[in-house]
């Protein structure tokens, strides 16, 4: 199972676990780089992988990594959590197994533009999702301290959220946020 360029997490024990049937219908849900939707489609003889990401990116790298596979690989643009609607739409019933490797990619991370790096000095982004208008900088800059307060403990489990809150807009006070 040697790829090139990234290696996902746990791949052997993950396409171990997912005992592909060659017939069978699968979904990467979380496709990133395609490195596990890779080693499901090469199992595949008459199967069926639904790819999702929703990182637009990330999607068009793994369409380009799994390019011999095309007949048997469909490719959406979505979030995870729209993964019952997308194998009901796909319309060959309930999928024989799914993979979701959650958690941020490698382009994410390796790509200071993304704003999700904290060792670059980069723009304020960290959106999963490139097309969405909602981004880090406008949650930072614009929500109130009482929200950002709410975001940082519920999505971060912070105990000092209200403290980190309160330190943020003193500084947006002076400036917008930027990076």
């Amino acid at each position: 199972m040697k790829q090139v360029g990234h290696q996902p997490v746990l791949l052997e024990e993950c396409i171990r676990y997912l005992s592909v049937n060659p017939d069978g219908l699968y979904v990467d849900g979380t496709c990133g780089m395609g490195g596990h939707s890779y080693e499901i489609a090469s199992r595949l003889n008459g199967g069926h992988l639904i790819c999702i990401d929703k990182d637009n990116y990330a999607l068009e790298q793994a369409a380009e990594r799994l390019s011999e596979f095309r007949s048997c690989v469909t490719f959406v643009h979505s979030d995870f959590a729209k993964t019952a609607r997308i194998v009901t739409d796909f319309g060959r019933g309930n999928a024989d197994g799914m993979l979701f490797d959650l958690g941020v990619s490698s382009p994410q991370l390796d790509f200071a533009e993304r704003g999700f790096s904290y060792t670059q000095n980069a723009p304020l982004d960290m959106r999963m999702d490139r097309t969405s208008e909602l981004s880090a900088y406008e949650v930072v800059n614009f929500y109130s301290e009482s929200k950002l307060a709410e975001i940082i403990f519920e999505y971060g489990e912070e105990r000092y959220a209200r403290r980190i809150a309160a330190a943020i807009c003193k500084e947006r006070n002076n400036k917008l946020i930027q990076n």
